[in-house]
This record gives C-alpha cells, sequence and structure tokens, in this order.
C-alpha cells in the first residue's frame, strides 16, 4: 500500500510539473498565441517609453519562459514579418539596451533543443551607440540559477566561443535549499525525493521574501546599477 501512495504522489507531481512548466511553452509555441503575446509586450513597452520620455537606458528581466519570449523580441531572426517585434527593436534601437537579467531560464536546453545562435547577440548590441555605465561593456547579462530549480541552467560554457567582448555575460547561484523538506530528504539520503520535492519552490524561490530573494535582489542590483567588479567576482565561469 505504501508502493502505490508513493506511486500516486509521484504521478501528481509529474502531471504538476509538466502543467507548469511545460504547459505555457507549448501554448506560447503555437504561432498564433506566441505572436499574440509578444503584441502584447509590444504595447506595455510602448506605453512604457511614452509615459517616460526622458527615460533612455532600458534593461530586461525575465523568468523562466520569459526568457525564451525576450530572446524571441531580441534577437530571434525567424520572425515574420507581421510580428510587433519589428516595431519594438525599431523603438529600442533609438534607446540604450543597458542590462539583461534571466532567472529560472531554460535557455541552454532551447539553445540546443532550437539550435539558437547566441552570435545573434553580436549584431544587436554593435548598434549600441556607446559602452555604458563608465564601463568596457556594451550590455551586461547575468543569468540567475537556484541550484534546486530543475528549469534553469547555467550558458555562459555553452555560448562563450559565440558572444563578442563587449558583452559580460555571468551564471550566479543561488544556492540556498529550496525548502525545509528538501534539506531534510537530502540528510537522510532521498537525493531523488528532495529533487522533486524542491522542483516547484526553487523555480519560484527567486522572488521570495528570504534568503534566496535577498541574494537574488543583491544581483539584480549589480547588474542594473554596472557593479560589474561585484558581478565577476560572483560569477561561476569568469571570462
Amino acid at each position: 500500500m505504501n508502493y502505490l501512495i508513493i506511486f500516486i504522489s509521484y504521478r501528481s507531481r509529474r502531471k504538476e510539473l509538466i502543467s507548469n512548466f511545460l504547459g505555457d511553452f507549448l501554448i506560447y509555441q503555437n504561432p498564433k498565441r506566441g505572436q499574440l503575446i509578444r503584441k502584447r509586450i509590444f504595447e506595455e513597452f510602448n506605453q512604457f517609453i511614452q509615459d517616460h520620455p526622458k527615460e533612455t537606458q532600458i534593461h530586461f528581466i525575465a523568468h523562466s519562459l520569459g526568457s525564451l519570449i525576450l530572446w524571441d523580441i531580441l534577437f530571434s531572426d525567424v520572425i515574420s514579418h507581421d510580428d510587433s517585434v519589428l516595431q519594438f527593436r525599431d523603438k529600442l534601437h533609438k534607446l540604450d539596451l543597458v542590462s539583461i537579467t534571466t532567472l529560472g531560464s531554460p535557455l541552454l536546453f532551447l539553445k540546443e533543443m532550437l539550435d539558437i545562435d547566441f552570435s545573434i547577440v553580436n549584431s544587436i548590441i554593435d548598434k549600441s551607440s556607446s559602452k555604458n555605465s563608465g564601463n568596457s561593456y556594451k550590455l551586461r547579462w547575468v543569468n540567475i540559477i537556484h541550484s534546486s530549480d530543475l528549469i534553469a541552467y547555467p550558458l555562459k560554457a555553452a555560448i562563450e566561443n559565440e558572444i563578442s567582448s563587449d558583452l559580460l555575460f555571468c551564471d550566479q547561484y543561488v544556492w540556498q535549499d529550496a525548502n525545509g523538506t528538501e534539506l531534510t530528504l537530502r540528510n537522510i539520503g532521498q537525493s531523488d525525493m528532495a529533487m522533486v520535492i524542491a522542483a516547484e519552490d526553487a523555480h519560484s524561490s527567486y522572488f521570495y521574501d528570504n534568503l534566496d530573494g535577498a541574494i537574488t535582489a543583491r544581483i539584480i542590483s549589480y547588474n542594473l546599477l554596472g557593479e560589474t567588479n561585484k558581478l565577476l567576482q560572483r560569477c561561476i565561469t569568469p571570462k
């Protein structure tokens, strides 16, 4: 009976993980739905720059599937001619894209699955009018990964031969346990169970009002403020 309960629990957890992490991805992959999502984001972006005409520096922060959507908006070369992304980029080129922060990003997995070539980023940052914030980089990109997040992967080692020296790219880890149950299970040797229990909390932990959230907020602040020395000190795969 205990084995049956465990099986049912895993089945429920598996369905929950698929729904939470893959469901939105599959919906976004539908061309019409994806285009509508990007159109909505363009409308919000356009409204922002209209409301803040004196702001010239732009910073993007994206979580999970949002990092793929951001990739499509900024860099994808397989966008149709009627996609609002083209209008988005036209407006962005008149501004200064300073930093990108991705949280819980599956871009490494998607790079392999969709054959994404990160060298396309170079052509975008080459259009930047000047190097920003008094440092030697035209763009800073920080990829934050919770160590128990099954969706997030480090990217630097996979793309370092594709990106130019004008891009500062850092992988940064949040090392805390996602929850107390994960720690307990790992301490008693139940690593697989700990992984399953931690997965959902870890993927959301970047926003929690706890140590995970505080560490994440500090890293984001370093990126926003151009504290490159502090970023490089914590960088998992430094230049």
